[in-house]
This record gives structure tokens, C-alpha cells and sequence, in this order.
């Protein structure tokens, strides 16, 4: 459904395809939604020429837009391109081309408070997977080509590359990018941690417990949220010294998890 006076501009959303709901006057300007296939856009997103024309994850779930993301001239222009977005774009992508070919045939995961100035991400996928992007790449052509048709994958870049100091652009590795910025390492770290949290809970040798997985999957995920938001050093230590006791690592200090939580 389309409320709240959006929609607004020359065949602005013409073709799309909407699970929930356009709302907020968001889709505004000529194209701004033309053929979009989105779970939801709200909040005045897609506010521009081209803003959002043809933002699809063929191959990940529905995105939802939101929190005035994807402001700009084609700022969202084709952020999906054959390959997997989001789910979640919030606060993110802000500037002329901002996003441009986010997903383009790889993969990238959520947007939030990210990619926001001109061609700040663009062709962030290209060939290759980045992770969650929270509070990172913010600033004109902070994050250009990230994984720019590489064989290796950026696991997640939280709290950095952000302008005037971290400028990204190139970097096609995790070892790449901590060397261009190494306030990128915790973020990385972290997001390793995850990934091989949910290995361990597949597997039927696991030397952790079901709590234990649990417990530390919600240690780590609450650290990421506290250093996207750009909290203190002592917090986020704290977080991951959390995670380190819930796992139970102090008698598994040969599992890889632990380790890097001691990093």
C-alpha cells in the first residue's frame, strides 16, 4: 500500500513490487521507485532522482528501507545488481550515487548509518561478499570497490572507514582493510565470531553447550551494536569479555572462537 503522500514525481513508483508498505513521503522525484522490489520503504527514503530505481536482492531477502535512507541523486540506483542486499538499509547510503551497485553480483549485508556521501560505496560488492556495514564508509568515496573482484571476502566493517581519516577504497581483504584503517579490526573480529558461533551450532562435536552458543551469540551481537554506536573502548572490552566468560573459554583455549576473542 501507498500512504502518507508518497509516491510523488513522474512515474515515481511505477512497476514495483511492495510486501508491506510505502509510507512517509518517501519515493519522491522523478524514478525515485521505479520497478523496486522492497519489503517496505519509510521514513522519507528514496527521496530523489532515481533514488531507489530498481533496487532488488534477487537472491537474499526482501530489503527494507528506512530512517531516510537512500537520499540522493541515484543514490539506491540498481544497490542490489544480481546479487544479495541487506535485509536492512537504515539511516544509509545519503549522497549522490551513494550506494551505487552495493550488492553488484556478490554480496553485502545490512546498511546502518553507512555509505553516506557521494559515491561513498560504490561498487561495494563487486564480485566478492562484505558483511554487516554499521557506522562505516561514511564520507565521498570513503569505501569505492571494497572487495573490487576479489576472491576473498570483507567480513564486516563497523565504526569505520569514515572520513577525513579512513578512506577504504580498494581493499579486497579483511587483512586489506585492518591495514587501511586498523580501527577495523574489532568489527572484523567480531564478525568472524559470529560466523563460527553459527558453525558451532550445527555441529553435533561442538565442545560448547546450547546455552553457552547462546548466551555468547548475544554477547557478541550486543558488542557489535555497542561499537557501531561508537561507544567507549571499556564497553566494547567489556562485551567481548562477556562473550569470552559466557562460552565457557577460560577450559577451550584451543578453539578458534576463543581466540580471537582474546585478539
Amino acid at each position: 500500500s501507498i500512504t502518507d503522500s508518497s509516491c510523488i514525481g513522474e512515474i515515481a513508483c511505477l512497476g514495483s513490487e511492495i510486501d508491506d508498505v510505502i509510507s512517509g513521503k518517501s519515493c519522491d522525484k522523478r524514478l525515485s521507485c521505479f520497478y523496486v522490489y522492497a519489503k517496505s520503504i519509510t521514513d522519507s527514503s528514496c527521496i530523489g532522482e532515481q533514488a531507489c530505481r530498481s533496487l532488488v536482492s534477487y537472491y537474499g531477502e526482501t530489503p527494507n528501507v528506512s530512517s531516510g535512507s537512500c537520499v540522493g541523486y541515484r543514490a539506491c540506483y540498481y544497490a542490489g545488481f544480481y546479487g544479495v542486499l541487506g535485509p536492512s538499509i537504515s539511516a544509509s547510503c545519503k549522497g549522490d550515487d551513494s550506494c551505487h551497485y552495493a550488492g553488484y553480483s556478490g554480496s553485502v549485508g545490512d546498511l546502518v548509518d553507512s555509505c553516506n556521501g557521494d559515491s561513498a560505496c560504490q561498487y561495494m560488492g563487486y564480485a566478492g561478499s562484505v558483511g554487516n556495514v554499521m557506522n562505516g564508509c561514511n564520507g565521498d568515496g570513503t569505501c569505492q570497490s571494497v572487495a573490487y573482484e576479489a576472491t576473498q571476502s570483507v567480513s564486516a566493517i563497523v565504526d569505520c572507514c569514515n572520513a577525513p581519516d579512513g578512506f577504504c577504497a580498494g581493499v579486497e581483504s579483511n587483512d586489506g582493510l585492518v591495514a587501511a584503517d586498523p580501527t577495523c579490526k574489532a568489527g572484523v573480529n567480531l564478525a568472524d565470531t559470529l560466523a563460527l558461533i553459527e558453525e558451532e551450532s550445527e555441529s553435533d562435536t561442538s565442545p560448547f553447550t546450547e546455552k553457552q552458543l547462546c548466551y555468547g551469540k548475544t554477547a557478541v551481537e550486543n558488542t557489535v551494536a555497542s561499537l557501531s554506536k561508537g561507544h567507549s573502548t571499556a564497553a566494547v572490552r567489556y562485551g567481548v569479555n562477556k562473550a569470552f566468560e559466557d562460552l565457557g573459554c577460560d577450559d577451550k583455549s584451543d578453539s578458534e572462537i576463543c581466540e580471537i576473542l582474546q585478539l
